[in-house]
């Protein structure tokens, strides 16, 4: 039988179910699709009743041997799988098949296989691929060799294969990938790994590493593997090479197991660990140890400094502990434990990752167990300080436990009056010094009017009482506190419509919040008592506080999609205390100062890629800024962004952060981060960097410089080596 243009719509309606099943397990065996439609390969992706498709000039039957050729231009598609070769033979006694001649498949994922021939062996489902090239879209793998074995529906064999995610013309034999490795004794297993003996890593064509067992990842998810290492040096460090070991030891649990050495310094180890037992329970720990070599040499890198002002409790011996876990039980009980302990006040300057960690004064850890109910809260924890400028923290308390409860407004049956309640119970414990216990309760009368509908009026009155049992103090052991705080709040809001005559700008909405704040308290003797925190000596008080609120916000409307976008926040709020402005002048030169500094904080963002916000408080009497952050903010295309911050406290500091990331072409970014102390005219830290990407490649040289030391580190991140064997997105919970 022959035919010329032959096309076959629909296989069983034409041809005997033997050849059917033929072509149906050809599509099967060469598909990877189940790589990219799922993480786990799904071997069932095909079905028996789909219909299929071909084309090609001639087919014959060959009734002896029972099989069909096609030949010229064969085209085979199935449910978005289409497969091109220049002949195809099927044999349905021996259930084989083979196709040769520029041998091209695609399925609907984008994977791709190219091969001069295909054996096939539907029974068993492997197939003699001849100088195959197979491409993994989803994690832009090519695997290349001559022949490749495929010895089941989603694992490959060869001799000798080689391994890149670097994109090259296929039509130039002269291009070669940026990187490879290429390896003997190849095992390929989809959706794991490929593993190989005596294998090179090869720059463009030249090898220059050598390894004899090779393990490289070939799927999305995350696995085992060694993260990307860090290289540098430093004249406080010496030679430096940073080391991590991924562990993706189940679906919700993984850990990461860290190696650094420091040629001058020290070694460091340590290890993290994250986990999901289920959804609503989940944390982390970390422990990390570095062993000093010699710790008064590090302090000389910071004698210039004054040790940064933290006493000199460090040991050889230096180390730090994390832990975070949330647990939430039955009946809305929620445990939260935050405990972060290290081993010396010096610690964090030494192996802070961030500007923020090196500037703490102190660390707290805590225990709390919480719960809600409709209108009420109660929360009971274990609270530790650790004081990082103090050398000995036995004077330092501890709050073993602090218990609170407290309760949001409710009416009181049909009355218009409202009642909250705040309360706790602390036990204050330290080695050195009086400790006691101390129970505050501060129940909460108000009345929310709204007087002609058009402003809201809130008068209260809080009672409060404080009781205390206290060890080592004085003669008496029981002390109490009585007073009460009276007030109003008031405050009211207009809104305002403009229709501006803009292209874009659809319109322009206007928000004016004024609000008025009065508190009294009476002078209530209380030097006689126990002061444990600022909570136990609260002074008279007969303030007015008023503030203003205001919003500018724009309606946006472009291509028929509306969003909106807020141009402008505005707060700025000031006091008036009535007693300073009544008390009796002690001098001739005293005066008095009623009005308290004015906090201002203006948030302005003329373009969706610029914002500019500052924080000040006005000293109205000095005439002068007690203190100051103002920050601007700009963001471009590909990362663009650049950031910088005034910092400012009077008599006391002025700096100037820059943080900064310029894509200057699709290949080199730069980044540039800076700390000045303006005050003293010293950089505080600053780092540089330049990061050069290519399709398949990043290269990163950063070099640091702080007040104690400075480094250079380089690294380079291969794609699908650094990016998929590290950890990405969440772990999962059982």
């Amino acid at each position: 039988m022959s035919s010329q243009g032959f096309r076959l719509a629909t296989l069983p309606a034409y041809l005997p179910t033997g050849l059917s099943i033929c072509l149906l397990s050809l599509f099967f065996l060469l598909s990877l699709n189940s790589l990219t439609r799922a993480e786990e390969p799904n071997t069932d992706f095909f079905s028996p009743d789909a219909p299929v498709e071909l084309t090609s000039d001639r087919l014959d039957f060959d009734s002896s041997s029972k099989s069909y050729h096609a030949e010229g231009s064969v085209v085979i598609t199935q449910e978005g799988t289409t497969i091109k070769a220049d002949t195809a033979t099927l044999n349905t006694a021996t259930n084989t098949a083979i196709a040769s001649g520029n041998i091209f498949m695609i399925d609907e994922g984008g994977n791709i296989v190219q091969a001069t021939s295909l054996t096939f062996d539907i029974k068993e489902k492997t197939a003699l691929i001849k100088e195959g090239r197979l491409f993994f879209k989803a994690v832009n793998v090519y695997i290349t060799g001559d022949p490749i074995n495929k010895t089941g529906p989603e694992t490959y064999t060869a001799d000798y294969i080689t391994y890149t995610t670097c994109d090259c013309d296929e039509d130039n034999p002269e291009d070669v990938p940026d990187w490879s490795f290429s390896t003997t004794d190849a095992e390929v297993t989809i959706g794991e790994f490929l593993t190989g003996r005596h294998s090179y890593f090869k720059v463009r064509d030249i090898p220059i590493a050598y390894s004899p067992f090779l393990r490289v990842p070939i799927k999305r998810k995350r696995q085992t593997g060694f993260l990307k290492p860090r290289l540098g040096f430093s004249p406080l460090r010496g030679f430096i090479f940073e080391n991590s070991l991924f562990w993706a030891r189940t679906k919700n649990t993984d850990a990461t197991f860290y190696l650094d050495i420091q040629s001058r310094r020290g070694v460091g180890k340590g290890a993290e660990y994250r986990y999901i037992r289920k959804t609503n329970s989940y944390g982390e720990a970390y422990i990390y140890h570095f062993n000093e070599n010699d710790i008064d040499r590090v302090r000389e890198f910071r004698a210039a400094d004054g040790n940064l002002s933290r006493p000199m409790s460090a040991g050889n011996n230096r180390w730090q502990f994390r832990l975070r876990h949330t647990e939430l039980f039955t009946r809305g009980f929620r445990l939260k434990a935050d405990i972060n302990i290290v081993s010396d006040d010096e610690y964090l300057l030494d192996f802070g990752t961030n500007n923020e960690d090196k500037s703490l004064e102190s660390l707290e850890s805590n225990i709390s167990l919480s719960k809600n109910w409709s209108g009420y809260s109660l929360v009971v924890q274990l609270r530790v300080f650790d004081n990082l400028l103090l050398g000995d923290d036995s004077a330092t308390f501890k709050r073993l436990p602090e218990v609170s409860f407290s309760s949001i407004g409710k009416r009181i049956h049909s009355t218009p009056f409202y009642i909250s309640l705040s309360s706790s119970y602390i036990n204050f414990t330290r080695k050195s010094g009086f400790t006691g216990h101390r129970l505050d309760a501060r129940p909460k009368l108000s009345l929310p009017l709204r007087p002609g509908g058009y402003f809201d009026f809130t008068p209260y009155f809080t009672p409060r009482g404080t009781l205390y049992v206290v060890d080592g103090f004085a003669a008496d052991q029981y002390f109490e506190r009585f007073l009460y705080e009276t007030g109003f709040d008031t405050t009211t809001t207009f809104v305002r419509i403009y229709r501006p005559n803009a292209k874009k700008l659809n319109a322009v909405k206007h928000t004016l919040r004024p609000k008025i704040n009065y508190v009294f308290i009476p002078e209530v003797l209380q030097s006689a008592n126990p002061q444990f925190d600022a909570s136990d000596n609260i002074t008279r008080t007969n303030r007015i506080t008023y503030s203003l609120n205001s919003i500018l916000t724009g309606k946006i409307v472009e291509s028929g999609t509306t969003r909106y976008h807020e141009y402008l926040y505005l707060d700025i709020s000031e006091s008036y205390d009535i007693n300073e402005a009544t008390r009796v002048l002690v001098s001739s030169t005293d005066k008095r100062k009623p009005l308290s500094d004015v906090t201002t904080e203006v948030i302005l963002r003329p373009t969706p890629w610029s914002t500019i916000s500052s924080k000040t408080v006005f000293d109205v009497y000095d005439r002068w800024v007690e203190n100051s952050d103002v920050e601007l903010l700009l963001k471009g295309v590909n990362s663009t962004r650049v950031h910088f911050t005034y910092r400012y406290v009077k008599d006391t500091s002025r700096y100037l952060e820059a943080n900064a990331n310029l894509a200057l072409s699709n290949r080199i970014s730069v980044t540039y981060d800076k700390r000045f102390s303006l005050a003293e005219n010293k950089s505080l830290e600053a780092s540089y960097g330049i990061t050069y990407k290519r399709q398949c490649w990043t290269a990163h040289l950063n070099y640091v410089r702080r007040l104690e030391d400075k480094a250079v580190y380089l690294y380079f991140d291969l794609l699908g080596i650094g990016k998929i064997a590290g950890f990405s997105g969440n772990i999962e919970s059982e």
